[in-house]
């Protein structure tokens, strides 16, 4: 007896590799000889480019640097500071890797430090987080009939309710603006250090388009003309983008992330005062997810004959974006607050986890003779998915801390805003191969018409066991709808198939 499987195909693509891997890289710098020498360390601030991400067999590789500044005071309590550069080249191995493979990568400084090795040499040290997924192009091959030529093959099908990716889609593109300081007016070369974060605000499709939308804040501490005490000002640079999809999805998730792959800025003199140019270069990567809906055949047997089944487990669930949350943390930086001035508050995100986040805090404050120091508090905010649901964090949004002045030092409360999606996983196993056996049929025995006690068992196995089927039997007994069912006596009789 030969069987013929029917097939139900359709191309997407495969998430052959997750991984989020840490790393740590450190350079020393020495002071520029223009410069004083090293009393303290105030702070460093930097802000990680990508380069270059290629792929090769079983791995990848990840390049590009980290544009820090060191700000320091001098013996005499004069704020300066100069840059540092430290290269970043990470390899990431992994058996499913290979070029054919396309990206989707999420880089987060999750630290920056400096440390004064003597007066005049630092070491800065700086932590990645790298979150790594690879998609390959595969056929999704769906069972959704099998045929014999010798006798009736009975299925069962399960009706398959998934998200795929349809697509996985890059863009590189530039953005610049020309800003105005709102409060002083700094000196051109007292730009003390500055600091880049992507936002994404808004994400969705139109058509066969992706649009993006969103911002590039810069966090820029400078010297006001004349004045020894630094100000920090916001700026923002915003964007829009589009990145085409395939003609016929239309998607329902959007999963995407956005890299600096440059930032340049200039602090210039303008006829109304003095301006910031800043330029940046990004790059987007997103991953299309479209509804699917598929017959799956499950299981399967025949009324002449023994049927060996083969299968596989078919990776079904679904992605139901959330509502935004808006998530709050709080903490205590110890200290004599009463006698210290903030300068700057701002917060950064400098960890995502599959079970919240974390973001740092950072103050800068000065004292009664103007002294600036900063202080630091790593909170984590918690999410709970509910429902069994895992939850994938598609952007988080840090605002400015709000700090009080307590008996204790500062109280600090943080609220980030955070874009969540909840994935419900469900795995089917679906048949994709199917032999008949060339001996007697296993339901010879079986009589034209069984009487069995039913206690709830579904009908597809009582039909398999007896070698029924489920419309037989339901015609049989008046189970025509769900209200018969309901009402279903206690004994069914199930009468054998003709072969």
């Amino acid at each position: 007896m030969e069987l013929q499987l029917g097939k139900q195909k359709r191309m997407m693509y495969a998430r052959v590799f997750d991984r989020t891997e840490e790393e740590t890289c450190s350079v020393d710098a020495v002071v520029p000889d223009a410069l004083g020498d090293i009393g303290t360390i105030v702070v460093a601030e930097g802000t990680f480019c990508l380069w270059n991400l290629d792929f090769s067999d079983k791995s990848a590789q990840i390049e590009g640097s980290i544009a820090a500044d060191v700000v320091y005071a001098e013996e005499g309590g004069a704020l300066r500071s100069f840059p540092v550069e430290l290269p970043v080249k990470v390899r990431i191995s992994g058996e499913t890797l290979s070029p054919d493979v396309r990206p989707w990568l999420r880089c987060t400084l999750t630290a920056l430090d400096a440390r004064a090795v003597n007066s005049r040499k630092v070491r800065v040290t700086a932590r990645l987080s790298l979150c790594l997924h690879a998609y390959r192009e595969t056929e999704l091959a769906l069972t959704n009939r099998i045929e014999g030529d010798g006798g009736a093959v009975f299925t069962r099908t399960e009706t398959l309710r998934v998200q795929i990716p349809v697509s996985v889609e890059e863009k590189t593109f530039a953005v610049s603006e020309t800003h105005r300081f709102l409060s002083g007016q700094p000196e051109a070369d007292r730009l003390l250090c500055h600091t880049e974060t992507v936002l994404l605000d808004d994400v969705s499709a139109a058509g066969s388009r992706v649009i993006l939308q969103g911002r590039v804040c810069a966090a820029v501490t400078y010297l006001p003309q004349g004045q020894i005490c630094p100000a920090v000002e916001t700026f923002e640079t915003a964007f829009s983008q589009m990145l085409d999809c395939p003609a016929d999805t239309s998607p329902c998730l959007l999963h995407t992330t956005v890299n600096l792959t440059a930032a340049y800025l200039n602090v210039s003199a303008a006829a109304d005062g003095t301006a910031l140019e800043a330029e940046y270069h990004l790059v987007a990567q997103t991953v299309c997810l479209a509804d699917a809906v598929a017959d799956c055949v499950t299981d399967a047997y025949c009324n002449t004959a023994e049927l060996t089944l083969e299968r596989e487990t078919v990776a079904a669930g679904t992605v139901q974006p959330g509502e935004p949350l808006r998530l709050s943390a709080e903490g205590t930086l110890a200290c004599e607050a009463a006698s210290l001035t903030v300068v700057s508050r701002r917060a950064v995100v400098c960890g995502v986890t599959k079970d919240g986040c974390d973001v740092l805090v950072r103050l800068l404050a000065a004292d009664t003779e103007q002294h600036v120091s900063c202080m630091e508090k790593r909170l984590h905010l918690p999410l709970e998915p509910a429902d069994g649901a895992r939850l994938e964090l598609l952007s988080v949004h840090p605002e400015e801390p709000v700090v009080t002045v307590t008996a204790d030092g500062f109280q600090i409360r943080v609220t980030v805003t955070v874009r969540t999606a909840a994935l419900q996983e469900s795995d089917l196993r679906q048949v994709t191969g199917a032999t008949a056996q060339e001996r007697a049929c296993p339901y010879a025995s079986v009589p034209s018409l069984t009487i069995v006690r039913w206690g709830g068992e579904d009908l597809w196995t009582l039909a398999k066991r007896y070698c029924s089927s489920e419309q037989l039997i339901r015609e049989t007994n008046g189970l025509t709808d769900d209200a018969a069912m309901a009402e279903a006596p206690q004994y069914l009789l199930i009468p054998k198939t003709q072969a």
